[in-house]
């Protein structure tokens, strides 16, 4: 026994309403997650366009017998929210130095001031320190500094500050 003409193309419509059916949600959720997904590109591009810290200024503690001296450095964020629970920092070119003492805010608001502290700096003149204080977005506020005078008498000295984006095109 054959199967019918009639039979064999309502077998075939059917299976192709089906396919296209399929076809049809799998290009809409591909489109779905493909707008989420420029929007969140979009989204983090803003985020690192306006993002920025600046240092504002920095006090330090030390006494006349100790030879290591403690240097805070107030920050300002000047531009959209940041996480500091989420920055990185690299004191002398070593990342994650247990010397910096960094703000535990889950978020920094635009105008608000954190405080980092790096700890137990050497007194010792015309050596040059830095701290990269390395944001979410990729970012970094660069800040170098040293130590004028002897390990007795003297204080650190700020020798510039830079806000940069490497990761901009």
């Amino acid at each position: 026994m054959g199967v019918s003409g009639p039979v064999v193309f309502a077998v075939l419509l059917i299976s192709t309403i089906v396919s296209f059916g399929m076809l049809y949600a799998s290009g809409e959720s591909v489109y779905s997650m493909f707008h989420k997904a420029s929007l969140e590109y979009n989204a983090m591009q803003l985020k690192l366009h306006t993002a920025e810290l600046k240092l504002m200024n920095y006090s330090y503690q030390t006494l006349p017998n100790l030879t290591v001296y403690d240097i805070s450095f107030n920050i300002t964020n000047t531009g959209s929210t940041l996480s500091p629970v989420k920055w990185a920092y690299i004191y002398d070119g070593e990342i994650g130095s247990t010397s910096v003492v960094g703000p535990t805010l889950k978020y920094v608001l635009p105008g608000d001031n954190v405080v980092v502290t790096v700890q137990n700096v050497l007194k010792v003149a015309n050596v040059t320190h830095s701290l990269v204080v390395s944001t979410e977005v990729g970012c970094g506020l660069k800040i170098k500094w040293e130590w004028v005078g002897n390990s007795t008498n003297g204080w650190p000295r700020v020798i510039g500050s830079a806000w940069y984006c490497p990761v901009e095109g």
